[in-house]
C-alpha cells in the first residue's frame, strides 16, 4: 500500500478521483471515459486515443472510498493478467487529507511489482494536482547559480540516481519510471512499457557503474538539475531500435537522444549548454556528424524531451529526413 498526505480537503481529493472526462496527469496521463458509479465501466485512454486500461467500478463511498476492478491493456505482459483490484481511500488529516492506494493482485506478479515500484509516484502526482505547497516547491527559479557540466561516470552514479529518484520528473510523476532507459536498452516498445521503475533504475545503474552510458549532468550549487543522454549512435540500442536505423549507414555519427531538466531550472538555457557540451565531446572522439530527433508538434516540456526543433536549428542543425511524428536533424562536426 502507498499513502500520502495532501494539503486539500477530502472533498477536493474525491472530486479529482472521480470527475469524468478529465485527463489524470497523475495517473499515467490517462483520461477516463464513463461514470464512476457502481457497476459502470470505465475506459482509460492515452493521449493518442488508444485504450490503455479498462475498469469496472465496484464500490463508491463519497468522499472516502473508491474500488475499481481493472485491467491494463497497454502492454501484452500486463494485458494477459487477470483483472486486479485498485482501492483508493481518503481520510481527513492535519493538513487536509490522507490518501492511500492499494492494489490486490497476485503477489510478485507484473501488476504487483509495478504498483510497488510506482504507487508512491502516482500519489505524489495526485498531491501535485491539489496541494499549493507542492506546486510552489516546483516553481521556476528566477535566477540560478553557476552551472557546471560533468560526464556521467561510475563515480557519479549516486547523482544520477538522486536526480531521477527525486528531481527529474517531480512535476510529471507519470514518467518517473523511465530513468532514461529507453535510450540505452533496446527492448521492443511493448516490453519497455511493462517494465517497472525498479527494473529501469537497476539496469541503467548497472550500465553506468560499468562505464557503458555516455551522458551529462548539469549541476547548480553542487546539485544535479539537468540531464542529457547522447553517444555514438550505433551504441545507443534504444535509439537504433526506436528509429529503425541501419548501423551500416551510421559510421562516424553520434546522436543526442534526450534531455530532462528539473522544473525549477527550466528556461535558463541548460538544454542548450548540454547540447553544446555533447557536440564538443562527440567531435573530440572523431565523429563527423551528430543528429537528433525533435518532435514535429510538441508544446510541453515532456513532449520536447528529445529537445525542441528551435534549439537544434539555432545550434546549426539542418533537416536531414522526416519520420512519422518526428524530424531527424543533423550537424557537421
Amino acid at each position: 500500500m502507498s499513502e500520502i498526505e495532501i494539503g486539500a480537503p477530502p472533498e477536493a481529493v474525491w472530486q479529482e478521483l472521480v470527475k469524468p472526462d478529465h485527463r489524470r496527469r497523475w495517473y499515467y496521463d490517462l483520461q477516463p471515459e464513463g461514470d464512476f458509479r457502481p457497476g459502470a465501466e470505465i475506459s482509460w485512454t492515452n493521449t493518442d486515443g488508444t485504450e490503455a486500461e479498462h475498469s469496472i467500478v465496484r464500490e463508491v463511498v463519497p468522499p472516502r472510498r473508491l474500488v475499481l476492478e481493472t485491467r491494463f491493456l497497454f502492454a501484452p505482459a500486463l494485458a494477459s493478467q487477470a483483472p486486479h483490484t485498485l482501492v483508493f481511500e481518503v481520510a481527513p488529516a492535519t493538513r487536509g487529507s490522507r490518501v492511500s492506494m492499494r492494489v490486490e493482485a497476485p503477489p510478485d506478479g507484473p501488476v504487483d511489482r509495478m504498483f510497488k515500484a510506482e504507487g508512491g509516484s502516482i500519489l505524489k502526482g495526485l498531491r501535485l494536482e491539489l496541494d499549493a505547497d507542492a506546486q510552489a516547491a516546483l516553481e521556476r527559479k528566477q535566477e540560478i547559480g553557476e552551472v557546471e557540466i560533468h560526464d556521467v561516470t561510475p563515480e557519479r552514479l549516486a547523482d544520477y540516481q538522486d536526480f531521477f529518484d527525486n528531481h527529474g520528473f517531480a512535476d510529471y510523476p507519470a514518467w518517473s519510471s523511465c530513468y532514461c532507459s529507453e535510450t540505452n536498452l533496446s527492448f521492443p516498445p511493448e516490453v519497455h512499457l511493462a517494465r517497472t521503475a525498479d527494473e529501469n533504475r537497476r539496469d541503467m545503474s548497472s550500465l553506468i557503474a560499468a562505464g557503458e552510458v555516455t551522458a551529462l549532468l548539469a549541476y547548480v550549487d553542487g546539485r544535479p538539475v539537468a540531464w542529457c543522454n547522447y553517444g555514438v549512435t550505433t551504441k545507443l540500442g534504444g535509439v537504433m531500435h526506436r528509429f529503425g536505423l541501419d548501423a551500416g549507414e551510421y559510421d562516424g555519427v553520434g546522436s543526442v537522444a534526450c534531455f530532462v531538466i528539473s522544473a525549477p531550472y527550466r528556461r535558463h538555457g541548460l538544454a542548450r549548454r548540454l547540447l553544446d557540451a555533447a557536440c564538443q565531446r562527440l567531435s573530440a572522439r572523431g565523429l563527423q556528424w551528430v543528429e537528433a530527433y525533435p518532435p514535429k508538434d510538441a508544446k510541453s516540456p515532456q513532449g520536447n524531451y528529445r529537445g525542441p526543433l528551435s534549439m537544434y536549428l539555432e545550434a546549426g542543425f539542418e533537416s536531414h529526413r522526416e519520420g512519422d511524428r518526428y524530424l531527424v536533424v543533423r550537424k557537421k562536426l
